[in-house]
């Protein structure tokens, strides 16, 4: 069946008018949804799960109802929304929402579709839960995803939310990996479409003792068995990726590479910032070889996406969140290790993980095969790599059941009115894959004990079996932290302000992942503990300290991979806790807010100087569009202190700044005119 005969007729401009034949699963799956049945599907990698949404977009757009599209990371909320910009042709209005936990949900209003991560849609949901009779359906992408301990529990909850709420909103959900994909279509009441169909055949192996070993016949590699394996295809326009098991060996694995290949990259040419790579980074780019990691920056990693997209990085080295996070397909596929150290022992990864990263062999539209390795270290490791190919993947299960977890949502359950006493709570429990998985009824002490703590300690009110929700504890849910972060923020509003004590607790609240202390550590973070009178010095509380310490280095304006070095982490590190504790102080600003009016103001300018790594003398220079902490540093440092003094500067004095164009300038004085003329209306 062609695209053409399944959708309307103006639907091929979102395909820039190429009408093809549909997969079988395509259309068996668009069917059932227009049937009105929630539907799973169950196909591997790069097989065309996004074209069914986008059809089930446009129905839905068509019946003049609203389509949510949920993700679990950002970065695959950016991938997703530039996806799904070419719906505008049709007339959609398309946007994203993947923070700001704070923003009233009534802007979905506004759209047609809302790509959101799980958290972000749960936070909504808090806020406003009528806002799903505004939706028609709603698509859950990487739905195993609801197996991850950190992130699962927030996305099964919005699926229950949807289920308990308004089971008339049509629900997809897409994967390329579910085993018990029956469980899941019984708790969310959908069809299924299963289907082991791949757009690019794969073929898959065992590198063992230099030999590599597919359906059962061997082929020596030789001792570079790992070069021997993607030279052919990598000379013929291919391009791999190595999965390691950590950032030191991806580093080094890429490093190895370019004593083998050089495709001669001119930085120059690739119009590269000259400041983002350091000097051997640099020279892994110029040879087409590079490694990827959370420790690397931001825009480092953008900017490696890019240069592997465009086909400029040929071999890329990464760890395993790669495979999670934005789509990079390869023709080759080499994992290197099938085990991680975690909870003080090696073991071996997750078959969803390996077929996570499996999955990315072979480019669609480049590739007419793709290859994926695995590499088995002893005769123990060949037999579970060869599980990992032919053996049954680990169930999707629920992870909805830790205390912290029941208390969070039970305060949110309360405070957006969906539940108001025990009853209403167990009834909605009852909509989760947690109770198709568990007797729901062995979570009742649990229940009662969340309900005590949030009366304790004045989230909620109880009068005959009734609960409500106190003003503490509707900011609490509306803020979407822990309430233990809430108490501990609290509880700190009674302490004089000092931003290295405060940083301090807001690294010791629940919502915030802290960096791990060595043993070298101890004496700056014991007299860090002392001159603050901090009598703790568990894990925990080193762990908070070397983070507060750490952050203070960020608000200072400490270049940030001088701290990098200094501490002996990534500039990725760092700015991913400068992100969870921007949340957390604005949370902290708001509670103020609340409890302690003198400190707001305090609290504001932290939260903001935590959001953009600045000192307190420029908050105000980089409110000017374009202008963040180094070039806010730099105009100061050039005499323009203030909004206004930046408005009134001429072009040419502006850009004899390092870094500051000729057009920079003169957009950067023309938006500080407008906000200097905000100031003084």
């Amino acid at each position: 069946m062609k695209l053409s005969e399944i959708t309307p007729p103006d639907f091929l401009k979102v395909t820039n008018n190429n009408d093809f034949t549909l997969y079988d699963h395509q259309k068996e799956a668009v069917l059932k949804l227009r049937d009105n049945k929630n539907v799973i599907v169950s196909v591997p990698t790069a097989s065309g799960k996004t074209l069914i949404g986008y059809i089930s977009i446009y129905d839905t757009y068509l019946k003049g109802r609203k389509s949510m599209y949920i993700v679990p990371l950002r970065s695959l909320a950016m991938e997703k929304f530039t996806e799904l910009l070419s719906l505008r042709d049709l007339g959609l209005k398309v946007t994203m929402s993947i923070g700001d936990y704070d923003v009233p949900p009534s802007f979905v209003k506004n759209y047609d579709v809302i790509i959101a991560t799980s958290e972000r849609a749960d936070s909504m949901l808090h806020r406003d839960p009528d806002i799903l009779n505004y939706f028609g359906l709603v698509i859950i992408d990487e739905i195993h995803m609801i197996s991850d301990p950190s992130r699962g529990p927030r996305l099964e909850t919005v699926i229950s939310s949807m289920l308990y709420l308004n089971p008339e909103i049509l629900l997809l959900g897409l994967s390329a990996t579910v085993s018990n994909i029956h469980e899941l279509a019984e708790w969310m009441n959908a069809d299924t479409v299963i289907s082991n169909f791949r757009a690019v055949p794969l073929e898959t192996g065992i590198v063992f003792k230099n030999n590599l070993i597919v359906n059962g016949d061997k082929k020596h590699l030789g001792r570079d068995d790992e070069v021997s394996l993607i030279k052919e295809n990598l000379e013929s326009g291919g391009q791999a990726l190595i999965f390691r098991n950590s950032r030191r060996n991806a580093e080094k694995d890429a490093q190895s590479m370019v004593n083998f290949f050089d495709f001669q990259n001119d930085l120059e040419t690739l119009e590269i910032a000259p400041d983002l790579f350091n000097e051997a980074q640099a020279n892994m780019i110029s040879h087409g070889v590079m490694f990827h990691h959370a420790g690397l920056s931001n825009d480092q990693r953008t900017e490696i996406e890019k240069l592997f997209r465009e086909g400029y990085i040929h071999i890329l080295a990464a760890t395993p969140t790669l495979a999670a996070g934005v789509n990079l397909p390869a023709r080759t596929v080499i994992i290197r290790d099938i085990t991680r150290f975690s909870d003080g022992y090696s073991k071996p990864i997750s078959g969803i993980e390996i077929q996570q990263m499996i999955g990315r062999a072979g480019r669609p539209k480049y590739d007419k095969i793709g290859f994926g390795y695995i590499y088995a270290a002893s005769a123990g490791m060949f037999h579970v790599a060869e599980g990992y190919l032919t053996g049954e993947l680990e169930p999707v299960i629920s992870r909805m059941d830790s205390n912290s977890l029941i208390r969070f949502n039970i305060l949110a359950l309360i405070s957006s009115g969906i539940a108001r006493d025990l009853k209403g709570i167990e009834d909605f429990y009852g909509k989760t894959l947690l109770a198709v998985q568990n007797d729901i009824e062995d979570y009742g002490l649990s229940f009662e004990s969340a309900l005590y703590f949030l009366t304790d300690n004045d989230f909620i009110t109880e009068e005959n079996g009734v609960y409500n929700a106190t003003r503490f504890g509707r900011l609490t849910s509306d803020l979407y932290i822990d309430p233990v972060t809430s108490l501990i923020l609290r509880k700190c509003l009674d302490l004089e302000f000092s931003e290295e004590l405060y940083l301090y607790y807001i690294s010791k609240t629940p919502d915030m992942i802290t960096f791990n202390y060595r043993a070298n550590d101890y004496e700056y973070l014991e007299e860090f503990l002392d001159r603050h009178n901090i009598n703790d010095f568990s894990e925990e509380s080193m762990k908070a300290a070397k983070t507060a310490i750490i952050l203070n280095e960020w608000i200072n304006e400490v270049p940030i991979n001088t701290i990098a070095d200094n501490f002996g982490i990534g500039p990725g590190d760092i700015q991913a806790k400068a992100s969870s504790a921007d949340w957390i102080s604005y949370s902290f600003y708001r509670l103020a807010g609340m409890f302690d009016k003198l400190k707001e103001n305090n609290l504001l300018h932290l939260n903001i100087r935590i959001k953009e790594g600045i000192k307190e003398d420029i908050i105000r220079i980089i409110e000017i569009p374009q202008i963040g902490r180094v070039r806010g540093r730099r105009l100061y440092n050039n005499g323009f202190t203030s909004v206004e003094a930046i408005a009134g500067a001429r072009v040419e004095d502006i850009a004899r700044i390092f870094g500051f164009s000729t057009k920079l300038a003169r957009d950067i004085i023309e938006n500080a005119g407008k906000l200097n003329k905000r100031y003084y209306r």
